[in-house]
């Protein structure tokens, strides 16, 4: 039996993008920072690219701040782009559910032990229109699962 299952856990390296399709759908993408096990001297990383067509998924990584810790679960997909005489390829998650594992603390220098203050959170756009309410929790989403169910990974 056939499988694609991928789960990673990294960091964000930077904030998420959101594109609107001429579908009328939301494609969010942004990458993520996964550290290779040791061999040697020096520490390696990959950079694996992230896609989603899940409103849920996308209204929340583009809530969370560049090194929050995250989860990510879906599936690998190899994208082809170009013209037929010069077409390229590259692979990527499609992914399908994501979680918040650790925040991003930024110590505040203020003369008195006032301790890590959460750095503020990017300016939204387009995520306020995704938000359904009931997809996300109350709070700040650290630990929160959102995304489809197990196994599937439509465009909704």
């Amino acid at each position: 039996m056939d499988r694609n299952e991928v789960t990673l856990v990294g960091r964000l390296p930077e904030a998420a993008h959101l594109r609107l399709l001429q579908s009328g759908s939301t494609l969010g993408t942004w990458r993520l920072i996964v550290r290779r096990q040791p061999r040697g001297r020096g520490g390696r990383v990959d950079t694996i690219p992230c896609v989603s067509f899940e409103p849920e998924v996308t209204a929340a990584v583009t809530d969370w701040l560049p090194d929050d810790m995250i989860e990510v679960a879906g599936s690998l997909r190899r994208r082809w782009w170009g013209s037929e005489g010069s077409k390229a390829s590259g692979y990527e998650v499609e992914v399908s559910s994501v979680r918040r594992l650790e925040r991003q603390v930024t110590p505040v220098p203020t003369g008195d032990e006032a301790g890590p203050v959460p750095t503020p959170a990017p300016p939204r756009r387009v995520s306020s229109l995704l938000r359904t309410g009931s997809a996300l929790a109350e709070g700040d989403g650290a630990s929160t699962l959102v995304g489809s169910e197990p196994g599937r990974c439509g465009r909704g």
